[in-house]
Parts: structure tokens; sequence; C-alpha cells
């Protein structure tokens, strides 16, 4: 099976020093996890009135937050109700369409050491024809895929080849540094021309 799709913009966060969580109120922003920043940091600098859903994909997910919860009510025999309510694998997106108020579907996956690829294969066969894909762990990457048109023209063949680490991969891949991205789910490649 071989599909056709663009990418029309993306940002990506290499590390926790390139995060700007100014455009979330201070009040909140103190609320938000590490993966809960870089994930909002990230959708917000390409989210557009466009965008018909949102694929948000993480290995860890809120894992410390779940092992604060863990520790918490061995200690105490008791949860704070804030910290549960964060603890869900899709909060940051969640998070994100509230903060923005907008209502359209998202997604949230993980696929252990493949989270990106599996993210990645969900926007692009997807039935929308506008979809923010948006992957972190400590860091993050996100990326609007169109059926239509955009600035990167690509194809998805379901090949199977490992690629070792999928983060530098599909940043080389989406600067132009490769032609190629490989997945266990199968191969992307930039179309020339």
């Amino acid at each position: 099976m071989k599909k056709t799709f663009y990418i029309n913009d993306f940002y990506y966060i290499k590390s926790e020093d390139e995060i700007n969580s100014e455009k979330i109120p201070p009040l909140i922003r103190r609320k938000l996890s590490p993966i809960d920043k870089v994930s909002v940091d990230a959708i917000s600098r390409i989210y557009t009135n466009g965008i018909e859903e949102i694929v948000f994909s993480s290995r860890q997910g809120e894992i410390t937050r779940l092992e604060k919860i863990i520790e918490q009510y061995q200690n105490d025999n008791e949860v704070s109700p804030a910290q549960f309510s964060g603890s869900v694998h899709n909060y940051a997106v969640g998070f994100f369409t509230l903060f923005q108020k907008t209502n359209i579907p998202y997604y949230a996956i993980s696929s252990g050491e493949n989270s990106l690829s599996a993210g990645l294969i969900k926007s692009i066969i997807s039935q929308k024809n506008n979809t923010l894909f948006c992957y972190a762990d400590k860091l993050s990457v996100a990326c609007t895929i169109s059926k239509d048109s955009g600035k990167i023209k690509c194809e998805f063949e379901n090949t199977f080849e490992k690629n070792e680490d999928e983060f530098p991969s599909f940043i080389d891949f989406l600067e132009g540094k490769t032609n190629l991205f490989n997945s266990e789910f199968g191969k992307i490649e930039r179309i020339i021309g």
C-alpha cells in the first residue's frame, strides 16, 4: 500500500531550554508537567484553525506524575485529585484543546519505542484532510499533515525496516537532511520535483 500526503509545517524541541510556555497563563503553567509544557509549546507553534484533528503520541506519557501518585498512595493512603486528573496519557493534548477553546477530536497513542512512528502513521492514514501530529516525551516534534497539498510531498509505503532512534531520524527527514524515514510500520519518502 502506498499513500501520498504532505507536511505543511513542523516544529521540534530538542531540549528543555527551548520550551516557551509564555502563552499559557502563569496560574495554569505552574500546574503543567515537563511533558505538558513541551507538548503544548510544540502544538501551539503550528496549530491553525484549519486543523481537523490532533494525534498525540508518547512512549512514557505522564509517567512521572503517575509515579508520584503511587508514592503518595503508598505513603499517605490518599491521592491528590489534581495529580490524578493530570496523570492520563492524553492530558497534554486534552489540556491544549481546553486552553484553545477548540472542539476537535484527538487521539493519544503509545507504542513503546515505536510511539513516534505509530502516531505519525495514524496521522497519515486519517480520514481528515488536515491533521496535527505531535510526539512528546522529553523532546517533542509536531507537524501538520494534509491530504491535498503542502510544502513537503511525501509517500508512505508499508515496507518494514528497523529505525534505531526515531526522533533524530524524523527531525533529519523534516529538515531535508535525508529523503527517507524508516519505521517498524513502513517507510516515508520525500518526493522531489
